[in-house]
């Protein structure tokens, strides 16, 4: 974590300004901005304190910030100060934490090397609203950032800023990804405790997330003010067609209660053999039809955006279905409600092949 974040973090008790203290020696960075790799955000006003671990602000609390306590034990027995001191038990998003962290953990998530494949599925999900080159000079808040890698490509672009939260121990693997820029801060925490500063960056954008919370409208409401006057919000969430079948099969109420009872190795386990099981008889046929000149057939099939991912994604991608605790599918009237509810201008919802919905909007600019 670079100095640099605490212009972008406010405390989500207070929305008070944080102060950085190192826990250790600086990190192996430029002088004027020593990252820091251990050590803790308080906030000035309240006094709240967070972790900072691996070099990753954690501003969590509660039930989750349970996980962390697992995921690190040593430095909650160098600070236990720090350690959560109650909890309020499981929750939709304390499960939504755990299960995400597994799956980007423990499944060995792409690394830079699939970086062309990253940049064409930013293009495609940011659509025509605006091309990559475009992305030079802004300061992007990428909501939900997974593994970072549409954060590296926007680094890749020269983007000036680049935050990345995300409620999950991804970050780790979205921090490593990106470690070479020093201009991209990742950060754990929860969306709906905003805990970015109003109004301070020039596109925010969230794909693949809303709609694996619990409340996806009040999630989009809660981002929208991050966004400067004038800048642009754009999101892609799931729709019903197309997409809702292969979740609802997923989803059976009888496979669902037997996911949830298994272990999480037994969970991997289940996700590669289905992996396995859907490359052999679907993927890898597709993957003959494309070769044969029918792309455009294949498109529009079911998962078919798997038939050119490497193997840890398929794994990655069976597993979302199979352990994902939320999981809401929307349609365009709804999205263009959640748009003029947040008073954006320009909207537009395009339908992606019948997989989902692809939504932009601008926070008008102010009267001159």
């Amino acid at each position: 974590m670079r100095r640099r974040i605490l212009d972008f973090i406010v405390c989500p008790k207070c929305r008070g300004t944080f102060r950085a203290q190192s826990f250790g020696g600086p990190g192996p960075s430029a002088a004027d901005d020593p990252e820091i790799v251990e050590g803790v955000l308080e906030c000035i006003d309240c006094k709240s304190a967070f972790p900072i671990i691996e070099g990753v602000p954690r501003i969590l609390h509660g039930d989750l910030l349970v996980p962390l306590t697992r995921r690190y034990p040593e430095y909650f027995s160098r600070h236990p100060t720090l350690a959560p001191k109650r909890t309020t038990g499981t929750t939709d998003l304390s499960e939504t934490l755990e299960s995400f962290t597994r799956q980007r953990l423990d499944l060995k998530p792409p690394s830079t090397k699939f970086a062309e494949q990253w940049r064409d599925n930013l293009q495609r999900n940011l659509g025509q609203t605006i091309s990559l080159e475009s992305l030079r000079s802004k300061i992007i808040l990428d909501v939900g950032c997974g593994f970072g890698r549409h954060l590296y490509v926007a680094n890749q672009f020269g983007a000036a800023e680049t935050i990345g939260i995300d409620l999950s121990g991804g970050v780790d693997v979205a921090y490593a990804n990106n470690k070479a820029y020093p201009q991209c801060h990742i950060v754990q925490t929860n969306l709906y405790e905003r805990a970015v500063r109003d109004e301070s960056v020039d596109i925010v954008w969230s794909f693949g997330v809303l709609h694996h919370l619990p409340d996806p409208r009040a999630g989009f409401l809660a981002v929208v003010p991050f966004v400067k006057r004038g800048g642009l919000v754009v999101i892609w969430v799931y729709g019903y067609r197309g997409m809702a079948f292969t979740y609802r099969l997923s989803h059976m109420r009888s496979l669902h209660r037997l996911t949830k009872r298994m272990s999480h190795p037994a969970r991997v386990r289940a996700s590669k053999f289905v992996a396995a099981l859907l490359s052999a008889v679907y993927w890898e046929p597709l993957r003959s039809l494309k070769t044969l000149g029918l792309r455009d057939l294949v498109e529009r099939l079911p998962l078919s955006s798997y038939v050119d991912h490497p193997w840890s994604a398929r794994v990655a991608g069976v597993h979302d279905r199979l352990s994902t605790p939320i999981t809401h599918f929307h349609d365009r009237e709804e999205l263009v409600e959640w748009f003029r509810g947040a008073q954006l201008e320009d909207i537009l919802v395009q339908d992606t092949d019948r997989r989902g919905w692809r939504a932009h909007g601008r926070r008008p600019a102010l009267a001159q």
